[in-house]
């Protein structure tokens, strides 16, 4: 379970589920924030009964069923994606930011049109084991057990300091596409990320991970 050594609860307005791999139930259940299911992601919460308080989209995936029992917006349109119009939804009834679930699933071209929405919002992501979110200019502090996995990107582009990171970052200018931090570790329980300018995006991993042909302890 997210602890608020990563995400703090209270900074988010709602949970947006797209249809992916969704967290389970505890997750909805500890949270507490109003739910908008993008679609066919419906399908997934109705499995584990878990109800959202809205469905956004064209409706060509969600099972009627479920339509019948749960309030719904209809946008046929198919100009934005379900992913775009669930986003100007909590936009307009000020429900962002949001943690986003259900990104990381799908067609390769949809992950990355997922991550360039997502990025535009300033909302988090939690998928498979892994929590995301934007570092805006200023200064982060992480509570993580050392050794734990993380990733730090331009979003699209930072200047960005840390300590407590392996391989650590001294002003470092960090772009996408080109220069990432991708699969550092944590050395320290407190990891201060520190960006001097610009954007970033983060993950970090909630389990234990092995890189290829690198263990957790090994060194670089």
């Amino acid at each position: 379970m997210i602890t608020g050594a990563l995400l703090n609860i209270a900074d988010y307005k709602s949970v947006l589920c797209l249809h992916g791999a969704l967290p389970g139930q505890e997750f909805f259940r500890a949270v507490k924030l109003p739910i908008i299911a993008a679609d066919g992601a419906a399908n997934i919460l109705d499995l584990m009964e878990i109800r959202p308080d809205v469905i956004i989209g064209d409706m060509d995936s969600v099972n009627p069923e479920i339509l019948e029992k749960v309030r719904h917006v209809r946008l046929p349109s198919q100009e934005l994606s379900d992913f775009q119009k669930a986003i100007q939804y909590a936009k307009r009834r000020s429900l962002l930011p949001s943690i986003i679930c259900g990104m990381n699933s799908g067609y390769l071209d949809h992950i990355v049109n997922n991550f360039s929405i997502f990025m535009s919002t300033d909302s988090a992501l939690v998928d498979d084991g892994i929590v995301g979110f934007t570092l805006q200019p200023g200064q982060k502090k992480l509570r993580v057990k050392p050794e734990t996995k993380l990733s730090v990107f331009g979003a699209p582009r930072c200047v960005i300091s840390s300590s407590g990171l392996r391989w650590e970052l001294r002003n470092h200018l960090l772009e996408f596409p080109g220069a990432t931090s991708c699969c550092n570790r944590a050395v320290t329980d407190d990891v201060v990320v520190n960006v001097h300018e610009g954007k970033a995006l983060a993950f970090v991993y909630l389990r234990d991970v092995v890189d290829a042909g690198v263990t957790p302890n090994s060194r670089h």
